[in-house]
């Protein structure tokens, strides 16, 4: 599969799609490629002009990744070429209970904050505790006998979250089966994913913050046997301004979490699962459908070097390689200064980032280092102030 993905990006860059369709046909039902399969199936149909086909994978690209350059904008200027009107608000499994909701049910919608493979997230207020919340949706195509697995999976994540308790942790508010609504506290400061984007890298200080609150939501998980499985910035939210004065990152969106076995608990054991993730923060044995503890410190690695540079260690195209190598992980010299914590910050990352899943630290062993760095980088702050 990782041969024909490669293949396909070759044929793309010679200019030369219409060769790799039964690639890309196929590679769509694997989800590590899905995303972008979809996108270039999409962009081949609308050059082709067959609108219907483009907007169909352009939609399901947005389903995985509603920030994807360049999408939501097709897909609307699509919309309006096919004669479809975008889903409104209410356009969901739940439909009659967004109805209630705007004839004065407790919780009222607001507008629409972003779309995912299983749901939409509105903004909405709740009138009977006066505060504002995040409400998710199930999407409306998930009818059936899909409709029963995207149930189950949907407040899987639910309950997950729920479980947790924990404050880096998002907050699930409330569970309705009937109306197919999970409400959540609302991160009113964006993502992480939109603070790289919008400001740029962070400063070493704040990213070795957010690494440890990171760190921490990840032992409760596993200490609960959950593996996240999904850690990127797109789920790491805020809620307020990030650069306000004791503002903590949050970790969210269970959807793909792997959840303990019969017996409760999970250690550090690999258990062998469907490849699931975002591509680039997927360890390479995430890759082969084996789960563990390790794969989230792997995904954690990534995310603590894109803080600090503003991008992954490899590229778009990068990210499609199975090779992963501990060097990826090497921080330009212009990043931290030359002193030992910058040598301790650094060997740190490349024992998070190490290929074998055997080499990384335990989780607890992670929190440990991470809550030592921050420590050493505030005292080293305080005596050059």
């Amino acid at each position: 599969v990782s041969l024909r993905a490669i293949l396909v990006e070759r044929y793309e860059q010679r200019g030369e799609l219409d060769v790799a369709i039964a690639h890309l046909e196929s590679l769509v039902v694997q989800e590590v490629h899905a995303l972008r399969a979809h996108y270039l199936l999409a962009e081949h149909a609308r050059r082709r002009g067959d609108h219907e086909r483009a907007l169909r994978h352009y939609e399901a690209v947005l389903g995985r990744d509603v920030d994807y350059p360049n999408v939501r904008v097709r897909v609307e200027r699509l919309r309006v070429i096919t004669g479809r009107a975008a889903p409104a608000a209410g356009e969901t499994i739940a439909a009659g209970d967004v109805a209630g909701v705007q004839a004065g049910a407790r919780y009222r919608l607001v507008r629409e904050l972003g779309r995912g493979a299983t749901g939409v997230v509105y903004l909405a207020r709740d009138a009977e505790l006066e505060r504002e919340v995040a409400i998710k949706l199930l999407h409306p195509h998930l009818s059936g006998s899909v409709q029963a697995d995207a149930l189950a999976r949907f407040f899987h994540e639910a309950r997950v979250m729920a479980s947790l308790r924990h404050p880096n942790v998002v907050a699930v508010l409330d569970i309705d089966e009937g109306a197919r609504r999970i409400v959540m506290e609302l991160a009113a400061g964006g993502t992480l994913k939109d603070i790289l984007r919008e400001r740029g890298p962070r400063p070493a200080r704040r990213a070795i913050e957010r690494h440890c609150q990171i760190l921490s939501a990840l032992a409760a998980a596993h200490r609960r046997g959950i593996v996240h499985c999904d850690l990127k910035p797109g789920n790491l939210m805020f809620r307020r301004d990030v650069d306000l004065p004791g503002v903590e990152v949050m970790l969210g969106d269970f959807g793909v979490a792997h959840l303990p076995d019969a017996s409760g608990t999970v250690s550090a054991t690999t258990r062998r699962a469907e490849a699931v993730g975002t591509l680039a923060y997927m360890a390479p044995e995430q890759r082969r459908g084996e789960v563990s503890p390790a794969v989230d410190l792997y995904a954690a690695a990534v995310v603590l070097y894109e803080q600090l540079i503003g991008r992954t260690p490899w590229g778009r195209e990068g990210a499609l390689t199975t090779g992963r190598r501990r060097d990826d992980f090497i921080l330009p010299r212009e990043v931290l200064p030359a002193t030992s914590l910058a040598d301790d910050i650094q060997h740190h990352l490349l024992r998070l980032g190490d290929p074998e899943p055997a080499n990384r630290p335990t989780t607890t062993e992670a929190v440990a280092e991470s809550q030592r760095l921050r420590e050493r980088i505030i005292a080293l702050e305080a005596s050059a102030a």
